[in-house]
């Protein structure tokens, strides 16, 4: 029997059968009914999906339990045993698993955009700390140089060394006789474009000469000045029947899309135009050859190809980490050097904002605008050679950040974008029909942002606007689909997607002219629907790198979450409700994400419904890439914050005690925090909440204090490595303990050394000594402790020498404590790395990624005296960890590799035990 066909085979009352493919249960009735005609089956089902208990409309023709009862058309019933019944069987099993494998595909997707995202907005949202920080610096350190923040590429590339006179780019530069790549030579011809293009096709690690680069960006730049007169540029399509306009999206250094679809559409001649809507650069590893093609064919056919800028096309965005949503200044930095970044810069601040498709398509990277009533006119007029403000109170100031930055949203009006960041808005449908209206347009192109069904494009806006996105996987995680929109002579339009093939395979394709045969590339030809395993592979890629992200956030955050969940946990447990962990994340986080579903893969939920958050707490952390120094600083910091207790011992305790009111030793975290503040300690606020994460509790919740304080001991290390009696080591450990209490042991130091020669002497130690007036020590015992630490016999003693041998030590989990102080210094670091960036490069306007030692602790000075709130670290921690940070103790510090030991990821670039985190 053919498949298409219905079973005709009979069935009987007290039969087995499968019910449309699905659903188990017994035949109860098969003949006639009042339902319709034809012949029906009562099934009692074995599960209450069914929707009576044999009566339906006022007809019954068999009873069953309720809920268990249903009537279907014979055609609609197998007996289980038929063949036809298993396969409609598997069928709708593999429907259901695909559902759910697009479900979660999707889901993972929701969640790692909005995490990419949060790193895009962290620009704009620490714009206030980046202003406090400069007027920090420029009161204490003034320079008449540009900040990094200044106005216009053209200001800092002078202050970088690089000339703005764009003709003279690279022409002193020479060509070393051993380089291996294409020359060029202006005027370019075709065949000149031609071979630099196979060369990026076969042999993309080797890049262009510096000089050529230069000359092609200087010459680029001048060209872009004498076309684009205003910052809305008017472009054709193609005229004939060959003519096209092929509209590329955000391609973020992704070589293999774009040279897929030069493949695919040909590359730009006079019949082929091509736009790129800007954000060629960041994320990827190859934007600098995108440029490279696009500009050598915009100076072959200046009409037939231009570039809009995007946000990415910007010198604060370029400069962070390519983790961190930037990465353009590091590819640039890696392949050429910082002065070719100065000048790409001024490339991007003479494209276009807009452009005008045969004055019938408006064009633009982010969106339309807040402000009823804009023009093209007034695009045209807003002055582009600049950066993009962030501030945008003055009107021109908010129509260009919009251009950048603005995304649609399907409900009237205009709201805050608050996951894209400060001042970044959503524009509705009616924004949109009413802006085509007023400049007698209709259709808006734009990109900006992988469309939500993760194909390369978007319809929105009642077929007003295209969202168009050409990086397919983008960032080799989403497995997201790119696409181009080709305008025809017409102005019909098509758009053709696409999965790009690996840059690998594709040279090999062009290395060896025989077709790469690779099985993820497809064309619109093909068929574009998601297989299951390719949204099983790249939901688990995205969930990785979330996880490694959000380890981070949770840094960044803890405190906030522990405060959340003590005050949920009355009992002290260190367990929550699963609603209240869920709940603690979403508020402390600020992030919307689907919490429900990442409980089961970020925590343990015990029998009663319940979530260990200290384990969590311990577990869910990033792995920094902190060099391990010698003589660790981070034990060093959290041994000055031992002394910082120590020296405040009695102090503490007598303040606990206020709170102690039985005298256990008992006081709440709170309680114990007030006394910390009160003392005088010294350590930032969230410091002290590290500490109090890491003293013991007993089970009604509260800290146990004294054990805590008590388990301090300061040591006697010997010079020699001596072993010394028992009683000179005991009266060694008093003194100690005194000497590591004084706040100022230089001021110490002085007073022992009467003559002030640079030394303690015998004599004087004694006189000392026995001014501290301490019980049950005679003066024998004095004369037995000099005996132990003059090791050398000479008769006078460095009393500093003398200071570093006495250590602090802790008796119980050091390494809590360690991990816990340290990890809030690192976390502040990491929260703060964008206005640090500013701050450092305020000192470095060559852009060398080093500083001097100095010049590296003004930037931390300053963000420390800007911080709102307490103060993230001490001024003695800040000068310890600068000393440490100089490694090789020439008085320079490599600030670009200080920044990059926040990122949470590998030195190759993976999320750091994202794939081994297990809650």
């Amino acid at each position: 029997m053919p498949e298409s066909e219905p079973s005709t085979e009979a069935l009987s009352v007290g039969q087995r059968v499968v019910v449309l493919g699905k659903r188990k249960g017994t035949v109860r009735f098969v003949g006639s009914t009042a339902f319709g005609p034809g012949e029906w089956v009562g099934v009692e089902l074995d599960k209450p999906t069914g929707s009576h208990d044999g009566g339906a409309h006022g007809h019954r023709y068999f009873t069953c339990p309720a809920g268990h009862g249903v009537y279907v058309q014979r055609q609609g019933v197998l007996p289980v045993n038929s063949w036809q019944a298993a396969a409609n069987q598997i069928q709708s099993m593999l429907r259901g698993r695909k559902d759910r494998q697009e479900t979660d595909y999707k889901r993972a997707f929701h969640t790692w955009n909005q995490m990419e995202m949060g790193d895009e907005s962290e620009y704009l949202n620490q714009t206030t700390s980046i202003s406090r920080v400069e007027s920090m610096l420029r009161a204490y350190h003034p320079s008449t140089t540009a900040t990094p923040n200044a106005n216009s590429a053209v200001n800092l590339s002078q202050t970088a060394g690089v000339s703005i006179k764009w003709e003279d780019w690279g022409e002193n530069v020479e060509v070393e006789a051993g380089y291996a790549g294409p020359h060029l030579k202006f005027p370019l011809t075709l065949a000149n474009v031609e071979e630099v293009l196979h060369h990026i096709r076969t042999k993309p690690g080797v890049v262009l000469h510096r000089k050529y680069l230069m000359q092609l960006l200087g010459q680029s730049v001048g060209l872009f000045n004498k076309l684009v007169k205003t910052s809305v540029y008017d472009m054709d399509v193609p005229p004939g029947s060959e003519g096209k306009l092929v509209i590329c999206g955000d391609t973020h250094g992704q070589l293999a899309d774009f040279l897929w679809v030069l493949k695919q559409n040909g590359e730009p001649s006079v019949q082929t135009a091509y736009l790129l809507n800007g954000d060629i650069a960041d994320r990827g590893e190859d934007a600098v050859e995108i440029f490279v093609i696009t500009l050598m064919y915009k100076m072959l056919y200046p009409a037939r190809v231009s570039i809009n800028r995007g946000n990415h096309e910007n010198l604060e965005m370029n400069r962070r980490s390519l983790d961190h949503g930037g990465g353009f200044f590091d590819e640039v930095q890696g392949k050429y050097d910082a002065s070719v970044f100065m000048m790409f810069q001024q490339l991007f601040e003479v494209l276009p904002l807009a452009t005008v498709v045969s004055k019938r398509v408006f064009v633009v990277h982010g969106g339309l605008f807040r402000r009823d009533g804009v023009l093209v006119q007034h695009l045209r007029s807003i002055n582009r050679r600049r950066q993009c403000p962030t501030n945008t109170e003055a009107i021109e100031d908010a129509l260009l950040f919009d251009c950048m930055w603005a995304d649609p949203q399907d409900f009237p009006g205009v709201s805050r974008a608050a996951h894209r960041g400060a001042n970044c808005i959503r524009f509705g449908p009616d924004v949109t029909k009413r802006f085509l209206g007023n400049n007698s347009l209709s259709l808006c192109i734009r990109s900006h942002e992988v469309p939500n069904s993760l194909r390369g494009f978007e319809d929105r806006h009642d077929g007003r606007l295209i969202t168009v996105f050409t990086a397919s996987n983008y960032c080799g995680q989403t497995g997201n689909y790119g696409a181009v929109v080709i305008f025809h002579s017409d102005m019909s339009y098509t758009v053709e997607e696409h999965m790009a093939p690996t840059l690998e395979s594709l040279v090999q394709e062009y290395t060896s002219g025989v077709p790469s045969g690779d099985q993820e590339s497809e064309t619109a030809e093909q068929d574009m629907t998601m297989h299951g395993d390719h949204m099983e592979k790249h939901a688990k890629i995205m969930q990785d790198d979330m996880i490694s992200k959000l380890k981070i956030k949770v840094a960044q955050c803890v405190d906030d979450l522990w405060w959340y969940w003590t005050q949920v946990d009355t009992t002290g447990s260190g367990k929550v409700p699963t609603a209240h962990w869920r709940q603690g994340m979403a508020s402390a986080l600020q992030l919307d994400l689907p919490w429900f579903n990442l409980q089961k893969t970020l925590v343990v939920v015990d029998a009663e419904g319940m979530v260990n958050y200290v384990d969590f707490l311990k577990k869910f952390k990033p792995e920094w890439n902190i060099p391990k120094m010698e003589n660790g600083w981070d034990t060093q910091i959290v041994k000055n914050v031992y002394e910082a207790l120590l020296s405040k011992d009695l102090t503490l305790k007598e303040l606990t005690a206020l709170f102690d009111q039985d005298g256990d030793g008992l006081v709440s975290p709170q309680e114990f925090k007030q006394a910390l503040i009160s003392s005088g300690v010294g350590l930032p606020e969230t410091q002290i909440n590290a500490l109090l994460r890491a003293i013991d509790r007993d089970a009604s919740g509260k800290l146990e204090v004294n054990k805590f304080l008590d388990r301090f001991q300061v040591v006697y290390s010997s010079a020699g490595g001596e072993v010394i009696p028992e009683k000179i080591a005991k009266n060694l450990h008093i003194i100690g303990r005194h000497l590591v209490g004084t706040r100022d042991r230089g001021e110490v130091f002085k007073s022992m050394d009467k003559d002030g020669n640079g030394f303690v002497e015998k004599d004087e130690f004694c006189e000392a000594i026995g001014q501290m007036k301490l019980p049950n020590l005679a003066a024998e015992d004095i004369m037995e402790m000099w005996s132990a630490i003059d090791v050398n016999d000479d008769g006078h003693l460095n009393y500093l020498e003398f200071c570093a041998a006495f250590q602090v030590v802790d008796s119980g989990d050091g390494q809590k404590v360690i991990e816990e102080i340290v990890g809030a210094i690192i976390a502040t670091f990491q929260k703060n790395k964008t206005p640090l960036a500013f701050a450092f490069r305020y000192f470095d306007p060559t852009g060398t990624g080093s500083v001097k030692k100095a010049d590296f602790s003004a930037g931390l000075a300053a963000l420390v005296a800007t911080a709102e709130g307490s103060s993230p670290i001490t001024r003695d921690q800040m000068d310890l960890f600068v000393n440490y940070m100089d490694t090789d103790g020439d008085g320079n510090i490599d600030y670009q590799e200080f920044l990059n030991m926040f990122s949470g990821k590998n030195k190759d670039g993976t999320p750091a035990s994202a794939t081994t985190f297990v809650p």
